[in-house]
């Protein structure tokens, strides 16, 4: 361990713990000098190291998840873990700069190669290469979990690695199902080349928008996208119904784009239930979130009556009652008492749509 300052004792788990002040010795190139201020400062104050961490935390977030979430999810798996790993490493190296300026001097340097051999000094020690080595160690195990989440999402990923659902659980949970309107149609005027760029397009908004409203991408069948949020909170009722409403206002002002590039306008259809349902995990190879009960059948059934009956989100009674309590600039209209396909029972049916007069 010749790298360690004198005095580090790496079996005292205490002293690696509680103060913090193992990581002194990365704002500390000299190895131990006690007279350089920063490391003066860090010593009586064990906060600021956090406070600096948990600000390169919350800089790495504002980077990869909000500027360049957009260039991220365009990218391959691959691309996206490196990405985050060298923006890390850049954030870092730029904070050990501004570091090393408040370490060295008390005003602008302007003799540019004494700074230089000061930034030498700093950088090329043992102490802050190994501390170095190891940030990229463990940001690139944390990024190459991170970019995993992306892909699967972040409540699923959280409770596969768990093992939450190895044991089938009832959950009481909330489903939206958004199906393209006149796919079979748009597909044979398209061709299944075309068709596929032109789902691109229409599923582009899905990932911010999941991140905005806390929603669960359950699953993308063809021109059909199925999402979900636990019940437990009268929120995420009114998540459901503006995730959809956003959803194609956004397509909406693409309109031109897609009038351009495929020479017609994608509309969605959407219909909502809620209720008890089991979840479990399935498969070896490639685990996943399964949902099994009717809650599901019953909302991909009132899907289908969109058309029947002229309007853009069908829900049950059953939602439309707890939406109810969180309704505001909506307006809820009973459509229909209908006995579904494969049902034995009748299901009330109501339309929610946006109040233009409130």
């Amino acid at each position: 361990m010749a790298f360690l300052p004198a005095g580090f004792q790496p079996g005292s788990l205490e002293y690696f713990i509680t103060d913090f002040r193992f990581l002194n010795y990365l704002v500390n190139p000299t190895l131990g000098t006690t007279g350089a201020k920063i490391f003066q400062l860090t010593y009586k104050n064990g906060l600021l190291i956090t406070a600096i961490a948990s600000l390169v935390a919350f800089s790495s977030w504002l980077l990869e998840d909000v500027l360049l979430y957009k260039q991220l999810t365009k990218r391959s798996l691959g691309i996206i873990f490196a990405l985050r790993v060298i923006s890390l490493i850049i954030l870092l190296i730029f904070v050990l700069l501004i570091i090393s300026i408040y370490h060295y001097h008390n005003q602008p340097v302007w003799d540019l190669s004494e700074y230089l051999d000061l930034i030498k000094s700093f950088f090329l020690n043992r102490v802050t290469l190994y501390l170095l080595l190891v940030g990229i160690l463990i940001s690139s195990f944390i990024n190459f979990f991170k970019a995993i989440r992306q892909k699967v999402g972040f409540e699923g990923f959280l409770r596969i690695i768990s093992g939450y659902y190895r044991v089938p659980k009832e959950e009481d949970r909330i489903f939206i199902f958004i199906d393209l309107i006149s796919s079979t149609r748009i597909a044979e005027i398209l061709g299944h080349q075309k068709y596929s760029a032109f789902l691109q397009h229409c599923f582009e908004p899905l990932g911010l928008l999941e991140i905005k409203y806390r929603a669960m991408q359950y699953q993308i069948v063809g021109d059909e996208v199925v999402l979900s949020w636990l019940a437990n909170k009268p929120q995420n009722f009114r998540y459901a119904v503006d995730f959809y409403y956003e959803f194609t206002e956004i397509l909406g002002k693409k309109a031109d784009v897609f009038m351009h590039e495929f020479g017609l306008i994608p509309a969605f259809a959407a219909s909502i239930n809620t209720g008890k349902i089991m979840v479990s995990e399935v498969g070896t190879v490639k685990s996943e979130i399964a949902f099994h009960g009717d809650v599901l059948n019953t909302a991909a059934r009132i899907q289908k009556l969109c058309k029947s009956y002229g309007k853009r989100l069908l829900v049950t009674r059953a939602f439309s009652q707890k939406f109810s309590l969180v309704s505001s600039g909506y307006k809820i209209e009973w459509i229909t008492n209908d006995r579904l396909i494969g049902k034995q029972k009748h299901v009330d049916i109501c339309a929610i749509e946006p109040d233009t007069e409130s």
